[in-house]
């Protein structure tokens, strides 16, 4: 009844075809056209992943409402290597000070830039963040040194400064002590004192301040004990391009390359998810170019030996075109956006909608190779093979659409969009692809001979020995079936050796921690407080972060000992008048004053065994005396510190009045932290977000699983990055495991139904169930896992391989004799699953692992499929056919 009622379809459009093919291609050109011009215009893209996923699921709906509620949470990090060297850390810090300042000369590709925290971003309330013991130290000294540098600048004398310098030295008691603080204070001021005085007196004075009190408080992000220095980064994003971050990407890594250069010691790199995904989207889109035109150019190669000519490809080709086209303005109209996974329905199309053409294209050459005319063989290409290729093409349809209504809904886009467009390609080859033929295939010369597989023929005409081969080569193939794993494992997906992977994996190797962290949310700060203690109680946390870590404790005690060094400074005095002219005479003894009381801090130094502070030492000592000989020598030479000497005068009354507004700050408070923290931590609503940092490989699936199901023992509502591509992949694994399965189901039901024969169907899934076994003791074998980028590829193999054997089975109860192989039929199959594994074997090639991964398994299982398909079901069907010939007989 069915075959009835395809039979009878193809007749009329046979007859429509024929009788205008020029208003068929005319229409179907004007509708490309149109197509294409409504994409063109209201087609656009959607390039943010966070899309890809419903949000009506629970996980992706907590994680939008945190990223809604706290705004963009994916950074860009620089990780900055700190260099094995005595002032390694400086070295560090001044290399990400020369990039950020690159950087900031680039606003329109910047939003934030963190890598330290200074006393401007801190505010009055600077010295609380300070530990006890440091407070408590710069007190005491605030209360030794205040009182001298407020003498010393009611006239601001550099003669002064000297002698006050060596008489603090000198001590109470007359004795020069080497006092631990006080030496770390006084030796590196000493260092550059002398230096720029040397400086001064040679005519070169250096423009660069003196000193700095809020260079002191300056709090760098460092990692992994000091041994990584992170600068995060938060990009300008544009969701309408594929490549999200591809300008702020492509200058912070210039930037990032010219301070390289700058500071050649330091290595550095970018990572961050962003970076990994914009790293991974180049290299697929690199793969899949270079992978298009290897099979653009050994498919058309193929084409042509096969079809026997170059004018039949390009009628195949030219229909696939509007068949496209076509999609594109379906896609436009139904969804209106192409997401980062719909976006490749192209490729899917050309892989599976070609199929269909490339069995009407060989029956035509066969009807011409046994002396049939042109239109009649145009004809019997259609009605004959029609049925076949319209139950395959369905078959096909069956594999995308069984995952529209997933949760994923990238996928379930992927699956409307083209699922569609392989109708749409049936329709092109079934209409277009016939009134091409029947307008240009009278103008070109009949193919003198047609492609065939005679030797196959021989090879099934003995079943029993043939079945039986490939019995035992299943058998000794099998083990590998125990062997196939599925890998989460995002890392393992990207290409070998790129800087991004490199600096993921150095942050895990260094420092045990992620550019990936989870975000708990908390009402108050006392439960952002008992969440963190919580939280670092786990074995796979790291540590956390919230706007608490930036509130100081034992402010009240700290306090206390600002009052007091707030009084030993008193109220700020009047305006002083400071001295203007350097006395090169009295200098000159001033600093010999200095140089003994410095020669007797050396004999201790040396006593105490001080071997690194008496080196620096015997440098300034050197650098003092350069200096008073030049002053013995030139007494007007003093002339040249006079602005050194007003230099010091400026910044000694700055640092005094910064320190009284320190002093004498209030405690801080979640009101008075800096704005670009409450904006980081505190959401629109008020609540507070409180970030977890892994301690373990978070892309390592099972230590990923750990982290997670932790975390919820503490918070069930745990959301951030982690969870939400720990749950997408589920959801992906199991959108894929249900796709395949309703795939098996649809197609089996669809086969039943066309051939109302449990045989037909058995004959269409046996080789199917063959293959894939194939296929996957093959992948065990050779270690060749499952993983997100190839796991689709079971439903579309599914597809294809239905695909043969109905067409296949179709042609034999078709055929006059039983010598399949005799017909174009097999070449067809063999040039479908052909072009199949020419199409995706390019990507074996591939940078990027996952998809080689992809195109390893298409090519595997294709070739699993042909061989099958082949070898086993013509066996079968001549076998079953030879039974039913001997019960007839009998």
């Amino acid at each position: 009844m069915v075959y009835r009622r395809i039979d009878r379809m193809l007749d009329i459009l046979w007859r429509l075809v024929s009788c205008f093919p020029r208003g068929i291609l005319v229409t179907g050109v004007l509708l490309a056209a149109l197509s294409t011009l409504i994409a063109v215009l209201f087609l656009r893209l959607d390039a943010d992943q966070d899309n890809l996923v419903s949000p009506d699921v629970p996980h992706q709906q907590r994680y939008l409402e945190v990223l809604e509620n706290f705004g963009d949470q994916e950074y860009l990090y620089v990780v900055v290597e700190v260099p094995d060297a005595p002032d390694g850390t400086d070295q560090a810090e001044a290399f990400a000070a020369a990039l950020a300042a690159r950087l900031w000369a680039h606003p329109e590709h910047l939003k934030e830039l963190f890598y330290r925290i200074t006393a401007e971003d801190l505010g009055s309330g600077a010295l609380y963040h300070a530990s006890l013991d440091e407070v408590a130290e710069l007190s005491r000294l605030v209360a030794n040194l205040g009182p001298e540098l407020i003498a010393w600048l009611q006239r601001g004398s550099l003669v002064e400064l000297v002698e006050r310098s060596a008489a603090l030295l000198h001590g109470p008691d007359g004795v020069t002590d080497p006092d631990p603080g006080m030496l770390g204070l006084a030796l590196p001021a000493l260092e550059d004192f002398s230096s720029r005085m040397n400086d001064a007196l040679r005519g070169e004075p250096r423009d660069e301040r003196l000193f700095d009190l809020r260079e002191g408080l300056q709090q760098y992000f460092y990692a992994g004990e000091q041994q990584l220095l992170v600068m995060r980064i938060l990009p300008v994003k544009d969701y309408g391009t594929v490549d999200v971050i591809a300008e702020p990407l492509k200058a912070i890594r210039r930037e990032l390359a010219a301070t390289r250069a700058e500071f050649p010691q330091i290595s550095a790199g970018l990572t961050g998810r962003p970076a990994l995904m914009a790293d991974e989207m180049a290299t697929t889109n690199r793969d899949m170019t270079r992978a298009s035109l290897i099979a653009v150019a050994l498919v058309g190669s193929l084409f042509m030996i096969v079809m026997r000519s170059w004018v039949r490809p390009v009628l195949l080709v030219f229909a696939q075109i509007l068949a496209i086209a076509w999609t594109f303005g379906f896609a436009t109209v139904s969804v209106g956006f192409l997401n980062l996974l719909s976006i490749v329905f192209v490729l899917v199309l050309i892989g599976i909608g070609k199929d269909f053409g490339v069995y009407l294209v060989m029956r035509y050459v066969e009807c011409r190779h046994d002396g049939i005319g042109f239109k009649e063989s145009v004809q019997i290409a259609l009605t004959r093979t029609g049925p076949g290729v319209l139950l395959g093409a369905v078959t096909s349809v069956c594999a995308f659409y069984s995952v529209v209504g997933s949760d994923f809904l990238g996928l379930a886009q992927l699956g409307l969009i083209g699922g569609t467009g392989i109708l749409l390609s049936l329709a092109a080859m079934l209409v277009i692809l016939p009134a091409l033929m029947l307008l240009v295939e009278g103008r070109v010369r009949a193919p003198r001979r047609m492609v065939a597989l005679p030797f196959l023929g021989r090879w099934n005409s003995h079943p029993k020995r043939l079945l039986a081969l490939l019995s035992i080569l299943t058998l000794l193939l099998l083990p590998g079936l125990m062997r196939v794993r599925f890998s989460y494992n995002l890392l393992e997906l990207q290409a070998r050796g790129l800087e991004s992977v490199a600096y993921e994996r150095r942050l895990v190797e260094v420092a045990d921690e992620s550019t990936w962290y989870a975000i708990s949310v908390a009402g108050d700060l006392a439960e952002a407080r008992d969440l963190q203690r919580r939280f670092e109680a786990l074995p796979t946390v790291s540590h956390t972060e919230t706007l608490t870590d930036y509130i100081p404790e034992e402010q009240d005690r700290k306090a206390m000992l600002f009052a007091g060094a707030a009084e030993s400074l008193g109220p700020a005095p009047p305006p002083s008048v400071w001295v203007e002219t350097v006395e090169g005479t009295a200098l000159a003894r001033a600093l010999g004053r200095l140089a003994e009381e410095l020669e007797q801090l050396a004999e201790r130094l040396f006593a105490a065994g001080a071997g690194k502070e008496l080196a620096r030492l015997d440098g300034v000592l050197s650098q003092i005396e350069r200096a008073r000989m030049q002053l013995v020598e030139d007494p007007a030479s003093a002339h040249n510190l006079v602005n050194l000497q007003a230099q010091l005068q400026r910044e000694a009354d700055d640092a005094l009045s910064l320190l009284r507004q320190w002093l004498t700050a209030p405690p801080v408070t979640a009101e008075t932290l800096p704005e670009f923290l409450r904006q980081r931590f505190i959401g629109r609503d008020g609540r507070l977000q409180v970030q977890v940092m892994p301690r373990e490989d978070v892309w390592q699936f099972d230590q990923l699983e750990r982290f997670i199901a932790e975390m919820r023992q503490v918070d069930p509502q745990i959301t951030g990055a982690p969870i939400s591509v720990y749950e997408s992949a589920q959801l992906m694994r199991r959108t894929f495991l249900n796709g395949a399965l309703l795939t098996l189901f649809l197609v089996s039901l669809l086969l039943y139904v066309f051939s109302q024969s449990l045989r037909f169907l058995a004959m269409a899934l046996l080789p199917l169930a063959i293959s894939m076994t194939w296929l996957l003791s093959i992948m065990g074998w050779i270690g060749l896992t499952f993983n997100l980028a190839n796991f689709f590829s079971i439903p579309m193999l599914i597809a294809i391989s239905v695909d043969a054997g109905v067409n296949l089975q179709h042609r034999w109860k078709d055929m006059p004799s039983e010598d399949l192989f005799a017909t174009s039929m097999p070449m067809a199959v063999a040039v479908s699953f052909a072009t199949t594994m020419i199409g995706f074997g390019g990507l074996l090639l591939a940078h990027h692992r996952g998809l080689a991964s992809l195109g390893g398994v298409m090519v595997l299982g294709s070739l699993t499929g042909m061989f099958s398909y082949l070898l086993v079901l013509p066996t079968l069907l001549r076998w079953f056919s030879g039974r039913e010939r001997t019960r007839t007989g009998s």
